[in-house]
């Protein structure tokens, strides 16, 4: 067994959330230490598709909805920051997104949407058949109504949280390869954590942001997380069609700027299985291609797969353990931990440093069992 004294803080899990909390404390001027047992951005973070909306999801019409605005504002600014001197372009950009409509009742909740999200500020209107087609020709016939939105960005998830590492290093961070397998307290206060090959490390702040791995970690109570899992196939389609994000019926289709149209998704509980299957890609063709027919003809030039952390209520955990003083959650926000990194590495770094506490909405306080 070895021991080192490490860093001030160790965050486990190098995921986009764990990646952003280590920058963010690097501008608090503290050391942090970071430690993945499969490396920067190796699960969903890298396989995401890298969406930031602020009106739907988890929470929306309700208490997210400026949170998720406030991230997507992060994200401008940390963009324009970082892009001079970043190892990679995640390439942020904004996009238009249409929900479409086959029957009345459709159509009648999406006007209640667009409603709803004008309300609220956001750039939405709905189109009818005729501009439907004038914009995405490749759109089966049928569609009575859809939505357009013109609130959303994307990014590319795997150099957002490659850059964010990198500028993390550079700022003072380590990150070490390793598995961790316990936390270390003494009389309820944190002391470090255990790596599978015997390693100790110290720290006197351990903040646990593994994604849905986190009852591997001996000394942490049971969260109310499980990994939920999705898949996305990137075509090869000709042309330079599908520049919106094209949604029926839970599937999504849209081409990406380097030209592949991504196509997908699902949301299974499948527990920890984390490969692409033969089930999932056929679900997704056939979904995609319900609408747009001619995909049928596109090849598949890559297939993902990634386990999402959600939390029963749907929402982040963010704040303390029960574990011992100095543990912290930073876990469970779904589909948007990419959008919302930022923001939690905001939440629990003015916790840590500062004393303040992350919104009621989001604080791990609202379960008292972990």
């Amino acid at each position: 067994m070895s021991f080192r004294q490490s860093a001030d803080a160790i965050v486990i899990g190098a995921g986009a959330v764990g990646c952003a909390i280590a920058l963010s404390l690097t501008r608090r001027n503290l050391k942090p230490m970071v430690i993945d047992r499969d490396g920067v951005a190796s699960n969903a973070s890298g396989f995401a598709w890298g969406g930031l909306s602020a009106h739907f999801g988890s929470g929306v019409p309700g208490p997210m909805t400026q949170y998720y605005r406030d991230a997507i504002a992060m994200h401008i600014d940390l963009h324009g920051e970082l892009r001079e001197r970043a190892s990679s372009d995640w390439q942020l950009h904004k996009v238009t997104s249409l929900s479409l409509a086959a029957d009345e009742a459709t159509a009648n909740g999406l006007r209640s949407d667009v409603e709803w999200m004008r309300s609220e500020g956001f750039e939405a209107e709905i189109i009818h058949e005729q501009e439907i087609y004038s914009l995405e020709p490749a759109i089966r016939p049928g569609m009575i109504a859809a939505s357009v939105v013109n609130s959303g960005w994307e990014l590319d998830c795997l150099s957002y949280t490659q850059s964010l590492a990198s500028e993390a290093m550079t700022c003072g961070a380590e990150f070490v390869d390793g598995e961790v397998t316990g936390i270390r307290s003494e009389s309820g206060v944190a002391k470090g954590v255990a790596l599978s090959n015997g390693t100790q490390f110290d720290a006197p702040i351990v903040i646990v942001a593994t994604g849905p791995w986190t009852d591997e970690i001996n000394g942490m109570p049971p969260l109310p997380i499980k990994p939920i899992k999705g898949e996305i196939l990137r075509l090869s389609r000709p042309g330079v069609d599908l520049q919106n994000r094209v949604g029926f019926n839970g599937f999504n289709v849209g081409r990406k700027l380097d030209g592949t149209v991504w196509a997908g998704t699902y949301e299974w509980d499948r527990g920890f299985n984390r490969g692409v299957t033969d089930e999932g890609r056929q679900h997704i063709l056939s979904g995609v291609t319900d609408y747009l027919p001619s995909l049928a003809d596109s090849s598949i030039v890559k297939s993902t797969a990634c386990l999402r952390p959600v939390a029963s209520d749907g929402l982040p955990i963010v704040g303390p353990s029960r574990a011992a003083d100095g543990v912290y959650y930073a876990n469970g926000a779904g589909k948007k931990g990419i959008l919302l990194s930022p923001l939690m590495a905001k939440w629990i770094t003015d916790l840590i440093v500062g004393g303040m506490a992350p919104p009621e909405t989001v604080a791990a306080t609202r379960f008292p069992s972990i």
